[in-house]
């Protein structure tokens, strides 16, 4: 459930209105506000309001967007997240979850695909984690690392940016991606340094295996972040078993060696998170593609836009 709000110029309020009329929603509401610039005179815009389900504010943000009088100097969108909405509409309708508004799965992929000091240091701790993990060969200690390793979005970011022409969003995926996997192979170097010898994880899945676990994750993770209901972070722990533990292997054995009869161990694995991360982030591509998130509205610029949860 969204609650949208168009601010628009004095005057223009009915024809935003229009376009409300025409994705189907019964009504909207007009307000006046007084808008502050510094050094500027105050001036008056009006803000037009409305409260439906998920996939009807995508349709309205879409249209609105999509609109010649659309512009980003005179016009700003807001979504926001809605917990309840107590209407003359049915709960069966206000409910629908499928799909989110374009603009609220491109700021989230943005939300994720910054690196800062807490990207790095929840990288970091999770894979000592998963390190450990695999060292002991303890499930359990390795399935607590990778539940908040954050590769999933960063996947995502590629996905979306390559297929809705957002080519700064997919930069900084694939930036962000490089370095969680930096941040990786240092964590397990360290855990190496200080476990030592012997690795005991050694559960790998082949090359074809891990293809078609990526194909269907990528394609389970495009329709995640579409919809509103479901655990996205099951699939994000399925994602991030293709790549961090492959990762942290790689830094475990910076450290530990391999044996010289074992040396097409690491051509194969080092393949085999090529290819995970490219099936993923095809599947996922090309499931946003089917969906409809093409980001004709996107490309127009909507710099003011503002996605906000209550």
């Amino acid at each position: 459930m969204r609650l949208v709000q168009v601010e628009a110029p004095q005057g223009k309020a009915e024809a935003v209105a229009q376009v409300a009329f025409e994705v189907g929603i019964p009504r909207v509401t007009i307000q006046q506000q007084r808008i502050r610039k510094p050094y500027e005179a105050s001036a008056m815009q009006e803000v037009v309001e409305v409260a439906v389900s998920t996939p009807v504010a995508r349709a309205f943000v879409d249209a609105v967007t999509a609109a010649p009088f659309f512009n980003e100097q005179d016009y700003t969108v807001v979504v926001r997240n809605a917990t309840s909405i107590l209407s003359h509409q049915s709960l069966a309708s206000i409910t629908q979850p499928w799909a989110a508004p374009t603009s609220d799965v491109c700021e989230e992929l943005w939300l994720f695909s910054h690196i800062t000091f807490g990207f790095v240091g929840r990288m970091f701790i999770a894979a000592l984690i998963l390190a450990y993990g695999m060292v002991q060969n303890q499930l359990l200690t390795m399935l607590a690392g990778m539940f908040f390793m954050p590769f999933l979005p960063l996947l995502l970011a590629l996905s979306f940016g390559a297929c809705t022409g957002q080519w700064r969003l997919a930069r900084q995926g694939l930036l962000a991606l490089v370095v969680g996997v930096a941040v990786a192979m240092a964590g397990g170097a360290l855990v190496a340094l200080l476990a030592g010898p012997p690795l005991r994880y050694d559960q790998f899945s082949a090359p074809g295996t891990s293809f078609l676990i990526s194909l269907v994750v990528g394609v389970a993770a495009g329709l995640a972040t579409a919809d509103d209901a479901g655990h996205r972070e099951m699939i994000g722990l399925a994602a991030t078993s293709q790549i961090a533990v492959l990762a942290v292997w790689f830094g475990l054995i910076a450290i530990f060696g391999l044996a010289p009869e074992e040396s097409d161990v690491l051509l194969q694995r080092g393949a085999t998170l090529a290819l995970n991360v490219a099936t993923i982030v095809g599947a996922a591509a090309i499931t946003y593609l089917l969906i409809g998130m093409k980001g004709h509205s996107l490309r127009r610029p909507l710099a003011r836009r503002a996605v906000a949860a209550e």
